[in-house]
């Protein structure tokens, strides 16, 4: 009665010996591959792009750099680029953009989501009329606002 048994498992497990190589090198060789971070922001930017504002003291938990950029082509879309001096370990920092101040670390019902945040990344910005409004720094796993800047008119 266990002979059968263990002919069956040896017979898997060596089956098993050439298989889950296999599939470890396959599944390791169809990896996409890591995109590496940039050195700076500047080769991000468009050659047209002018640095209209600077402020290291937006955020009101973090400190991080705030670069705003225009270009000539598009007066509605600036262009922000965020260098946080210390890194941001919360998981899954999202970016959005909101006419109105987060409440109770939740996200407006009007914010616009602008991508992931990542230091050194150049994001669009869609200015109104108002040219004035919040950067909220969120964390998608927490469900939760990380930190916000209070960014005021913009030119």
């Amino acid at each position: 009665m266990n002979q059968p048994l263990r002919t069956v498992h040896r017979r898997a497990f060596l089956g098993l010996a050439f298989v889950l190589p296999v599939v470890l090198i396959t599944g390791l060789a169809e990896r996409r591959p890591q995109v590496a971070a940039s050195s700076g922001h500047t080769s991000q930017l468009p050659a047209s792009a002018q640095l209209v504002r600077k402020s290291d003291t937006l955020w009101q938990k973090h400190e991080i750099h705030t670069m705003f950029y225009s270009s000539a082509g598009a007066p509605r879309i600036l262009s922000v680029v965020l260098h946080p001096v210390q890194p941001v370990d919360e998981p899954d920092a999202l970016l959005y953009w909101s006419l109105t101040a987060p409440v109770a670390n939740g996200l407006p019902a009007n914010a616009q989501l602008m991508g992931a945040f990542a230091p050194d990344k150049r994001l669009a910005l869609q200015l109104d009329a108002q040219r004035a409004a919040y950067l909220i720094l969120y964390s998608g796993a927490h469900q939760a606002v990380i930190d916000f800047a209070r960014v005021e008119k913009l030119p």
